[in-house]
């Protein structure tokens, strides 16, 4: 090989790790940490090291009041299950951020961050605790996935 075929097919691998980086690794970061918080919902808490179940909520514990249903639905997926399905990512040039509305909550529904964070200020009268219910947040778990992810596809485009 030429030097000039070197540096042609050098600059032809640059170009391909860029497209990679810029438009195949956020979307598979992205999705693979969708899926992540949206286990949360079925597993009925967050993992970051390990998985911190979240608090009962009343109608399980005081199943009298409510349809049988609803007393054995699980916490946070509501009858439409909105909440869960609301969870999606934006990949950009060489980033992902999970989409959210404006306190970060990853989900554009209002009540998001309530739950994710937990608030003592909710409902009409403001005077509505919502224990913290977190579904979206750092996770060192995630974090190995990504990881794994990252070193897989670096592989595949290395081995060429």
């Amino acid at each position: 090989m030429t030097p000039e075929e070197h540096i042609r097919q050098l600059r032809q691998s640059n170009a391909e790790f860029r497209q990679w980086f810029d438009r195949v690794l956020p979307n598979l970061v992205g999705a693979e940490a969708v899926a992540h918080f949206k286990d949360s919902f079925q597993n009925e808490g967050f993992t970051d090291q390990v998985l911190v179940k979240w608090q009962d909520v009343q109608r399980r514990t005081n199943p009298k009041r409510v349809d049988r249903a609803a007393a054995s639905r699980p916490i946070l997926t509501g009858a439409t299950g909105d909440l869960g399905r609301s969870v999606d990512y934006k990949a950009m040039p060489g980033e992902v951020t999970i989409k959210g509305d404006t306190m970060g909550a990853g989900s554009d529904k209002d009540y998001a961050a309530a739950h994710n964070e937990g608030t003592t200020t909710a409902g009409r009268n403001r005077n509505v605790t919502i224990p913290k219910r977190q579904f979206i947040g750092k996770s060192a778990v995630l974090d190995k996935k990504v990881k794994a992810i990252t070193t897989r596809e670096l592989k595949k485009i290395l081995k060429g």
